[in-house]
């Protein structure tokens, strides 16, 4: 490297749920490496599927600009009813990864009703009592009686000085009967104060009006070292049988967005 290149760096970006998608891995690489969700990927196609042993839950990324890029679900079983999360193709990776360490994991203490990791953050409910925004007003969060929640994150479309409106920067939809534990854990994703790292120059250009970006820079390479420690810290908190040998295949896709 020469005396006047730079290293790659990506910045600390807040708040984390206007942060772009970020790195598909935060989600796909601890379900394949720990869990041993088994892949069914499609020769040739940007789709990718991971199936859990027992092919009663899958994980679904399919790059569809005009549907949910994310697809969570579960088939249900003789104690439990079938039921689905599906997050939009701007939702931060590491958003969608509090979902599926829930599942893998299994339940931790939450509370009842999820809505209430939203109003312990600060976030209040609007006169219809099942609405609950954020506090920049940017997201809403809508509760249904059987447990549906519909999330719609927005974003100012310029900047503030010009009179913005506001632009759909990604929605989520869990359907009925979606465990309460997986929800609540969105919902506490969404809420941390912790930035996320992300790389400026790639993210979504109206996303930046809306964000706060730290001063002080990360090198690019603190985020790879982020996910496998990550990875490691899963696997050495999972209990159970040992699983069998990863199946032979690949490295993991990546892809930012």
């Amino acid at each position: 490297m020469s005396g006047a290149e730079k290293p790659p760096v990506l910045a600390q970006v807040a708040p984390r749920y206007l942060a772009g998608g970020g790195d598909p891995r935060w989600v796909t690489a601890p379900l394949q490496k720990v869990f041993r969700w088994q892949p069914s990927h499609i020769p040739l196609s940007p789709v990718v599927r991971l199936t859990r042993r027992d092919r009663r839950a899958e994980l679904l990324l399919s790059p569809d600009p005009d549907d949910h890029w994310w697809t969570l679900r579960h088939t249900g079983s003789s104690t439990e009813k079938a039921w689905t999360m599906r997050f939009g193709a701007r939702t931060p990776a590491e958003i969608v990864a509090a979902a599926t360490d829930a599942l893998t994991t299994g339940p931790a203490e939450s509370p009842a009703d999820p809505m209430q990791v939203l109003e312990q953050a600060g976030w209040k409910r609007s006169v219809l009592d099942h609405h609950i925004a954020s506090p920049d007003g940017f997201v809403t969060v809508a509760q249904h009686p059987l447990g549906a929640l519909h999330i719609e994150v927005t974003a100012h479309d310029g900047p503030s000085a010009s009179e913005p409106t506001a632009r759909t920067a990604w929605r989520a939809y869990f359907s009925d009967y979606t465990p309460p534990h997986l929800t609540a854990a969105v919902l506490a994703g969404m809420v941390s104060t912790e930035p996320l790292l992300r790389d400026e120059k790639a993210m979504v250009p109206f996303l930046r009006y809306s964000v706060r970006i730290a001063r002080e820079r990360v090198p690019d390479h603190q985020a790879e070292h982020a996910l496998w420690d990550r990875v490691e810290r899963l696997a050495a908190h999972r209990t159970g049988t040992p699983l069998p040998p990863q199946p032979p295949g690949g490295s993991l896709p990546r892809r930012t967005r």
